[in-house]
């Protein structure tokens, strides 16, 4: 008897779908103006959201203009 995987919609509610789902990750670094980042950690924390998650968004919306 082999193992069926359950579509993510019966999952139940406590296993963390985003979690397991997620792609993985690297690690960056780019310089900036101390005076800039300062202006970002200011704004991700008045948003109370990761800084992280916020420039992914900014970088995805501008790529989300360019054409390919």
């Amino acid at each position: 008897m082999g193992l069926k995987s359950k579509s993510l919609d019966k999952v139940r509610d406590d296993v963390p779908v985003g979690a397991v789902t997620r792609e993985e990750s690297t690690r960056i670094n780019i310089n900036v103006p101390l005076s800039m980042r300062k202006r970002w950690k200011m704004a991700a924390a008045q948003a109370n959201r990761p800084l992280t998650d916020m420039m992914i968004e900014a970088m995805d919306k501008y790529l989300s203009t360019q054409k390919h």
